[in-house]
């Protein structure tokens, strides 16, 4: 049976993978400029900076396509007085934030594109960048099946109750229940689980959730019933709907002025706590997404009242997460550093797609995929 599953599983993924289906839930649109994008390099070598750390085969790949290639982090103070002017192109990860000062600093000399490796683009003024004539391409397939994986991992590490389970055996505990402490575990068969926004990732977790034999429901302005169907994902009208629904919860939404602390005490609270059947699972929260979606204070308040049984969460409004945080307090909760996309699988595709694409854009192409459009 175990056999079974896993390649009930593998099958789903690749089936999600390999579905060609609008990107939907995730930052602002990603569609193809409506003209050609032209670089004039006047015959000199391109000059890109790598500012976040990069792979050494995309590192590699950049030098191949005849880049001068500078790995170095820039302060903010240099960002804003105009370091990237010297640059043709940036390629950046979460720990460096772009703003319209920045960008405009930079296309006043050299600067001409901007690679985000990775999905989200949240630490890109896009609009600032289009104003100032700078293109932006990201990533936005590259890690999909290892942040699929991570939700899984997250969905199973809540369901049991692994964290604390762990804990316990090292410092002494042996907290099976009913030991004080402890907390009985429930299966993830037969639960609703609700996908707040319904792009590459959101898909892929509903194939596997599905092959899990969970009941998987999916709320997205932009999801239509020809992308839900062929996963027998149910779409529903509404995020309270949402809520209401379903005992998992994971968000894969973008992070949004619409999104930002969208998930809080009152639609925590509408989480039903008993599965459809009949089990009494708990309520359990999962974000892969970004921080800011769910108010972070509402959670930590929700874990303490009990209304809320676990929030597992491998992304923070604030990052890395302060030694002080409330979640770190509470029970129920599950943390981990933002590694949804550290694989090695996954960064040597992320480096190597936002290399081909910053290479495209530079030789006047425009890439397969991954420019970024202004919503």
């Amino acid at each position: 049976e175990i056999m079974c599953v896993s390649h009930m599983i593998s099958a789903a993924l690749a089936l999600a993978a390999g579905l060609s289906l609008p990107v939907v839930g995730r930052a602002r649109a990603f569609r193809t400029p409506s003209r050609p994008i032209s670089i004039s390099n006047s015959g000199a070598a391109q000059r890109v900076l790598v500012t976040d750390g990069l792979a050494t085969a995309a590192l590699d790949a950049l030098a191949a396509g005849g880049a001068d290639v500078t790995s170095r982090s820039l302060t903010e103070d240099e960002l804003c007085a105009g370091a990237l002017a010297a640059y043709d192109a940036v390629i950046i990860r979460s720990a460096t934030t772009l703003r319209a000062d920045a960008l405009s600093a930079g296309a006043a000399g050299r600067l001409r594109v901007v690679g985000r490796a990775g999905v989200g683009v949240d630490n890109i003024d896009v609009a600032g960048a289009h104003a100032s004539g700078v293109t932006v391409v990201n990533t936005p397939s590259a890690s999909t099946a290892s942040v699929v994986e991570m939700t899984l991992a997250l969905l199973f590490a809540a369901a049991r109750n692994l964290p604390a389970a762990d804990r316990g055996l090292r410092s002494g505990e042996w907290l099976k229940p009913p030991a004080r402490g402890s907390r009985l575990g429930s299966e993830l068969a037969g639960k609703n689980l609700g996908l707040l926004g319904f792009g590459r990732i959101a898909r892929g977790v509903a194939a596997a959730a599905a092959a899990l034999g969970m009941r998987v429901f999916a709320y997205s302005p932009h999801a239509a019933s020809e992308t839900a169907s062929p996963l027998g994902v149910t779409l529903l009208p509404s995020a309270e709907e949402l809520f209401c629904t379903c005992s998992h919860v994971s968000l894969h939404c973008a992070l949004t002025p619409q999104t930002r602390l969208l998930v809080g005490g009152e639609m925590l609270e509408r989480m039903p706590a008993v599965g459809p059947d009949g089990a009494a699972c708990g309520s359990h929260l999962i974000n892969v997404a970004r921080g800011g979606i769910a108010d972070e204070a509402a959670v930590a308040a929700a874990l303490h009242a009990g209304t809320l049984t676990s929030y597992a969460s491998d992304v923070f409004d604030q990052e890395p997460l302060p030694a002080d945080h409330p979640l770190l307090g509470c029970p129920g909760f599950i943390g981990t550093p933002h590694i949804g996309g550290a694989t090695r699988e996954a960064q040597d595709r992320v480096g190597l797609q936002i290399a081909a694409a910053v290479l495209a854009v530079l030789d006047g192409r425009v890439p397969e995929d991954g420019v970024v459009g202004v919503a």
